[in-house]
């Protein structure tokens, strides 16, 4: 009988562990699914300086140097999400340039005019190819003694958002940090799973799997991906341990079906408390905060940059005219 029962748990245990591993591959599809960001490729302004600059395993990236009329009073680095290119840098942040902040913008390996990466697939989740990326320009702008002299803040926008916050995390030199619809790996994925699972167990039987089953085949899915494709997705929540106390502003869409409001509260729990700011534009779509009230974002984006970057100049520098509010701060 012992042996019966014993032979029992073994065929269970096997036949759980050959369906776990199938729910793994199946989420894996979802995990790898790059939604429709469409963030198009703005022409890059012909006054803006060329740059380039070489990542540590030998890729040239390129990127553009905008500059105000005034001598700069900081320096503000663009991270542009998946697909976007340095024209983007200006779609966002023209109010920081004439607030009288330079703007370097730059192409991600295997984006606009940057090298590519043989055998790389960029998706929506950081690698440890961006990162490299955004180390290189960090250096390059330590490299130079026009930049290296200026306070220095940092803004992405959707996968562009969590590269700027590891920027911050790794560089004391950040004085301050936005972001619009940053997000994480792992939490989004959690917060997704509620649409997920119906897709693999019966509507009647999905409120009866456990949440630790769910987050087992969600990072199942993330292993198997980087073991199928050979690249290391970053966990952000790993960088944010060492992300010092400095002013963060984390801008959400209302309407944001991909990454959702929730996402910048969970963000927000990760940081040093007392030092973000959470806010929630009404009707705005994914990385479409602008779109809603372009015055008030400017506004707002340069208000905040204007109030936590420490003035390098005495000159006084004109704020773009005050708007209605873009939300209200939770």
């Amino acid at each position: 009988m012992v042996w019966i029962i014993g032979a029992c748990l073994i065929v269970l245990a096997v036949i759980s562990v050959v369906v776990q591993l199938g729910l793994c591959r199946s989420a894996r599809r979802m995990f790898e699914h790059a939604p429709p960001l469409n963030a198009g490729n703005p022409a890059v302004d012909p006054a803006a300086e060329p740059v380039s600059f070489v990542t540590e395993d030998g890729l040239n990236l390129r990127g553009s140097l905008y500059r105000p009329r005034r001598t700069p009073r900081g320096l503000v680095l663009f991270f542009a999400e998946l697909g976007g290119t340095q024209g983007s840098g200006l779609n966002y942040c023209q109010s920081l340039v004439e607030a009288g902040f330079a703007l370097l913008s730059f192409d991600f390996r295997n984006h606009g005019q940057s090298d590519v990466l043989d055998g790389y697939e960029p998706l929506h989740w950081l690698t440890e190819h961006e990162h490299r990326d955004l180390r290189a320009v960090l250096k390059f702008v330590d490299s130079r003694d026009d930049l290296r002299s200026l306070p220095l803040g940092v803004f992405g926008v959707s996968r562009g958002g969590g590269a700027a916050l590891i920027a911050a995390a790794e560089s004391p030199r950040v004085a301050c940090v936005a972001c619009e619809g940053a997000y994480s790996t792992s939490k989004l994925m959690s917060l997704h799973s509620a649409r997920w699972v119906p897709l693999f167990v019966p509507s009647p039987f999905t409120k009866l799997v456990p949440r630790w089953q769910i987050e087992i085949t969600l990072a199942g899915a993330r292993l198997y991906s980087q073991f199928k494709r050979r690249h290391r997705y970053l966990h952000l929540e790993q960088f944010l341990k060492n992300f010092q106390p400095r002013p963060v502003l984390l801008i959400a869409g209302q309407r944001d079906s991909y990454v959702l409001p929730e996402m910048s509260e969970a963000l927000r729990r990760e940081l040093p408390q007392g030092h973000v700011d959470v806010v929630v534009v009404p009707k705005a779509r994914h990385n479409k905060a602008r779109e809603v009230n372009p015055a008030a974002y400017d506004s707002r984006l340069a208000e905040f940059f204007l109030q936590h970057m420490p003035a390098l100049v005495t000159d006084e520098i004109s704020t773009p005219e005050p708007a209605r509010p873009l939300a209200g701060n939770r």
